[in-house]
């Protein structure tokens, strides 16, 4: 082989590594999307699960906005908003918080008492 064929190779490596980064998004994409709307709906609610603050990327769920509160208000959770902006390298984030539950409360402002009893009683 020679020397030209060899930086020919070389140079053509970035568009190869480009190529596969791309094909392994789409297929990423694919298998997020897969599984009819009630898959997805129990997905969303098993990423919920029981924590006070949960951040699920948008692109996992692939469920309209009114599914979405619909599953979150089902699993005790109130969306609290968007985090980022929707970009091939930054993936837009939905913000859920438990309702209720302690980030909750510091939220809406009445946690301030929660807190001190939290803090003088032993765990």
């Amino acid at each position: 082989m020679s020397l030209g064929w060899v930086l020919t190779m070389v140079a053509l490596l970035p568009l190869a590594a480009w190529g596969i980064a791309v094909a392994v998004v789409a297929v990423r994409r694919w298998l997020r999307r897969r599984g009819d709307e009630r898959t997805r709906r129990l997905r969303l609610a098993r990423m919920l699960g029981a924590a006070d603050l949960v951040v699920v990327p948008t692109a996992d769920v692939d469920l309209p906005e009114t599914a979405v509160l619909e599953v979150a208000s089902d699993a005790g959770m109130r969306l609290l908003g968007y985090e980022r902006t929707d970009t091939p390298l930054r993936r837009r984030v939905g913000v859920f918080v438990r309702v209720g539950g302690e980030v909750d409360m510091v939220i809406r402002g009445d946690g301030g008492q929660a807190r001190e009893r939290d803090a003088t009683t032993p765990r």
